[in-house]
């Protein structure tokens, strides 16, 4: 038999369906949204007694009709979260390390000068650069927030330090092969 209340998605309800529940009024129910967006999402019915103000009598009276339904984001923040190949590849930090990188393995091997340390030391740099940019959008107040910043920062980090390894690996594999048959 159905229940004679809809259910309650705490995971995916808005704010005009917690007013629903038994004992929350407006002002709780933005405090049950905010709650889930910085805890992305409730992975149980009892975490409601975190927030302030909401007892463990509202939720017994509650219990019944409560649910954690799949926490799901909007397409907006799903588009805004998402961050493809493509969009490390033109940011302009990156663009700016990958052609000082390229530049130093064209003149490693064309000139026959060994490079690879440079290029190395490039890759490194642009590491140290990806948390600098990182850190400088991190405040300790708002962790949860500052996280993406952060992101942002680690993905220069580890794509400079991913090409300059690259190329530098690249060349030494080939300068070794070209000049084993001359060892020979």
């Amino acid at each position: 038999m159905g229940s004679l209340h809809a259910t309650v998605d705490l995971n995916n309800a808005t704010a005009d369906d917690l007013l629903k529940l038994n004992g929350i009024g407006k002002a709780k129910s933005q405090k049950i949204i905010a709650y889930r967006d910085a805890n992305q999402c409730f992975k149980s019915i009892d975490e409601l007694a975190s927030i302030e103000g909401i007892s463990e009598k509202i939720i017994s009276s509650n219990r019944a009709i409560l649910s954690l339904g799949v926490c799901s984001k909007t397409l907006e923040e799903l588009e805004a979260s998402r961050s493809t190949f493509v969009d490390v590849l033109v940011d302009p930090i990156n663009i700016t390390f990958v052609v000082v990188i390229f530049i130093l393995g064209f003149l490693d091997h064309k000139t026959g000068k060994d490079l690879k340390g440079q290029i190395v030391s490039v890759g490194v740099l642009g590491t140290f650069v990806g948390i600098f940019i990182g850190l400088q959008g991190f405040n300790p107040a708002d962790i949860v927030n500052s996280v993406n910043e952060i992101l942002v920062g680690l993905k220069t980090a580890f794509f400079t330090s991913i090409v300059g390894m690259s190329v530098s690996t690249i060349l030494s594999v080939t300068q070794t092969l070209k000049a084993a048959p001359e060892n020979e």
